[in-house]
């Protein structure tokens, strides 16, 4: 008795689901009842005298009512018993698997499955008791062919009408990521592939070329080489299930709706003769040397005054960028490197951005500060800033005498 208690209770919380397919029919017998009172009212002949019509309306219809009491008693416990059935068998139609089960099923609804798989999938896993239940309760509320693919979270306790709710609506499992500012591709590959089980090798094979990655040139006049710098690092609700070259098309878009907080970025680029490309480079160098957000425009202002005049930028974050890893301290021969990224000993910027930059880094780079030309790390992740070289030695000979 108690679980039959407790079935309905249960299935009662999505009653009123059940109960406007009857309000139809209710609506219906109600005016029908009142169309044949009026007809019958019609019928009578109507006496000036209203207390006769009153009469004359109770002959007619009491002896129809006494006639028929016994035949209309019968019809109203008949009516009451069927009533009573439907709603018993539509309470177990809906009811779940196990009332008070607790227990945790990862189901996956493939995409483009139809209504008939997917109740034999979610039999399979022993989260319903019936697959035509759900496949009759599907058709009946119109959900059949709105019943989204994904990972979800599912119990044997569910009942049918909170199961298709869940599955129309795309309550999918999601994962939680963070990138944080100045992450490069290869760690964001790691990242994904600790935590949504994804292929580092696929994901890092479409970053580097995203060529091979469709509508691409939508998001870029000039398609380059690699997505390096182009996914925006924040936090990540992704759908558990999703696919590499996904995840590379929602970072794409979160850094292009970023860059639109930048008021008049694109004037502020023409101004400085700066192009798209160049600026987000020169923002993710911005972004590994610098620790302190007051610090970004004074260290981007040192990259474009030394870009003016025709210096190197001599830029250790560029040297550990070909290392793919940070050292303590680099070595005079860390820094003859042969690479296109060492910026000691090759002029210009990199060919590429070396990391994902803040949108903090991006807005230094176009609201640069000071006419500095070097910047030596005091080793607290403060720098101190010089106008000239023999300022820079001066500053180079305090911290070697502070060490």
């Amino acid at each position: 008795m108690k679980w039959m208690i407790e079935l309905m209770s249960s299935s009662l919380l999505n009653l009123p689901l059940i109960l406007k397919r009857f309000t139809s029919f209710v609506v219906n017998s109600l005016k029908k009842m009142m169309s044949s009172i009026l007809r019958a009212w019609k019928k009578l002949k109507m006496k000036k005298n209203l207390k006769e019509s009153w009469k004359l309306w109770k002959k007619k219809i009491g002896k129809k009512r006494t006639g028929k009491r016994k035949k209309i008693g019968k019809k109203s416990r008949l009516v009451f018993l069927f009533l009573f059935l439907l709603i018993f068998f539509l309470v177990i139609s809906i009811a779940p698997r196990k009332i008070n089960s607790k227990e945790k099923i990862i189901f996956y609804l493939p995409e483009g499955s139809s209504s008939l798989r997917i109740s034999e999938l979610l039999k399979e896993k022993g989260i319903i008791l019936s697959k035509w239940s759900f496949i009759i309760w599907a058709k009946i509320l119109g959900l059949d062919r709105k019943l989204k693919p994904g990972y979800y979270e599912l119990t044997p306790s569910i009942n049918i009408f909170d199961l298709l709710k869940k599955l129309s609506s795309g309550e999918i499992i999601k994962v939680k990521i963070t990138f944080p500012e100045g992450i490069n591709l290869d760690k964001i590959g790691e990242i994904l592939e600790e935590k949504l089980s994804l292929s580092k090798e696929n994901f890092l094979n479409l970053a580097k070329n995203p060529k091979n990655l469709n509508n691409i040139e939508r998001y870029f006049e000039k398609i380059p080489d690699t997505l390096e710098g182009y996914l925006f690092p924040a936090t990540y609700d992704f759908p558990l299930g999703i696919k590499e070259r996904d995840v590379i098309y929602i970072m794409l878009n979160t850094f292009f709706k970023k860059i639109e907080e930048i008021p008049n970025w694109k004037e502020e680029l023409k101004n400085k003769n700066i192009n798209f490309e160049d600026w987000v480079i020169l923002a993710s160098i911005v972004e590994k040397e610098a620790k302190y957000e007051d610090e970004r425009p004074l260290i981007a202002g040192v990259f474009l005054n030394r870009l003016k005049i025709g210096y190197k930028l001599q830029s250790c974050a560029t040297v550990e960028y070909v290392f793919n890893f940070k050292k303590p301290i680099l070595s005079y021969d860390d820094l003859k490197v042969e690479s296109p990224y060492n910026t000691y000993i090759h002029y210009g910027l990199p060919p590429t951005p070396i990391c994902s930059p803040s949108l903090s880094s991006l807005k230094a780079v176009l609201y640069p500060k000071g006419d500095y030309l070097f910047f030596i790390s005091k080793g607290d992740g403060r720098h101190y800033f010089a106008k000239t070289y023999e300022e820079h030695l001066r500053f180079q000979k305090e911290l070697k005498r502070g060490y």
